[in-house]
């Protein structure tokens, strides 16, 4: 009987949780209304109008080979590049693998020769190491 009046509690303390949590990340989200690039911050539209365009698969954007040397990066060749997503996912690939990578108007990396692993969604970020 005891344990009929708890599960109401139970049910009310679950869905209040739930609700902070989700306020909690909502509040704490990045702002996403532009992508910092080797240090500079940049809006989508610009990106896309200085990189070339490249399509892979069923994805289209611009090349992210073609983004770093537009974008400054000195010796680009020898570098690794890290891409960061909004919620904190971070992947890190080679200069190698920027030459097969796209990043989409959708804020999407997509790379031809990785694992899909390597898909960081709502980009915020893209470190030159």
């Amino acid at each position: 009987m005891k344990t009929r009046k708890l599960l109401p509690i139970i049910a009310a303390v679950t869905i209040l949780v739930a609700f902070a949590s989700t306020l909690y990340v909502r509040m704490n989200a990045a702002d996403t209304t532009e992508i910092t690039v080797y240090g500079a911050g940049y809006s989508m539209d610009q990106l896309f109008g200085v990189a070339e365009a490249r399509s892979i698969e069923d994805e289209s954007g611009i090349a992210l080979d073609d983004l770093m040397i537009q974008t400054g990066v000195e010796g680009p060749e020898g570098r690794e590049y890290t891409l960061v997503g909004a919620d904190g996912y971070q992947k890190t690939v080679q200069w190698e693998n920027m030459g097969n990578g796209l990043l989409t108007m959708e804020r999407k990396s997509v790379f031809s020769d990785l694992p899909k692993a390597f898909m960081v969604k709502d980009i915020i970020e893209i470190k030159v190491d």
